[in-house]
């Protein structure tokens, strides 16, 4: 089976040390050059390929479109979101996705209904552990805190572009969005996901990936008309 995990940190380096000794093809996408090489120390073969998993180019000279099993397992939602939703554009692999903020797993769940992607939460695995050993007045105590490990209320949004909507054919740049959020990726009928800068336009029919904070997504969705 070919592999292509998306993060060599610690635990990507684990996992791909462990797929090879099951006798596994692995390809990890890793951007930081100095993480690829310690990779390939550790397991003492070459493996890695330096770049941006959410480059659609560098997944294709990865080999995606072979791809049996897709890892996305670097430490930010959004980038692993881009990743599986180019995945999905470019290959049949199964997707499996490290989501911090458990609140951020039903935007994944809700990516494809017929072929689901496998969403794991270390916090909630966490939580899952100490809601078995505590009682229920420590475990409150002890939720509060575990909140650290799901950067508060962000979440990721997908929200689509109506028809008629105020924003069709506009740049980014042009749009007033409020400034607790962030526009992560262009989704766009028939196309690979685009990540946008200030001149990116805006179309009816296109869906905009964004983090938001503090209900801004209510905001958001009264701009674009949705």
């Amino acid at each position: 089976m070919f592999i292509l995990i998306v993060g060599g940190g610690k635990v990507g380096s684990y996992l791909t040390r462990a797929l090879l000794n099951q006798g596994h093809e692995v390809v990890v996408i890793e951007k930081d050059d100095r993480k690829a090489k310690m990779l390939e120390r550790l397991i003492d073969r070459h493996v890695t390929l330096v770049g941006d998993g959410c480059d659609p180019l560098v997944l294709d000279a990865a080999g995606v479109a072979r791809a049996d099993v897709v890892v996305a397992d670097t430490g930010d939602d959004e980038d692993n979101l881009v990743v599986v939703l180019l995945s999905k554009r470019k290959s049949k692999a199964r997707c499996i996705a490290r989501v911090n903020n458990p609140a951020n797993k039903l935007i994944f769940n809700s990516l494809d209904a017929d072929d689901p992607v496998i969403v794991i939460s270390s916090t909630e695995l966490i939580l899952n552990v100490l809601n078995e050993h505590v009682n229920a007045s420590k475990y409150r105590s002890m939720l509060e805190t575990m909140h650290l490990f799901g950067k508060g209320d962000m979440q990721l949004v997908k929200v689509a572009i109506p028809e008629r909507s105020p924003v069709d054919g506009k740049r980014l740049a042009e749009i007033d969005f409020p400034h607790n959020s962030v526009v992560v990726a262009v989704d766009r009928p028939d196309h690979d996901l685009e990540i946008p800068t200030g001149d990116t336009t805006l179309h009816a029919g296109d869906s905009m990936i964004v983090i938001v904070k503090n209900g801004a997504g209510e905001r958001i969705r009264t701009i674009l008309g949705a």
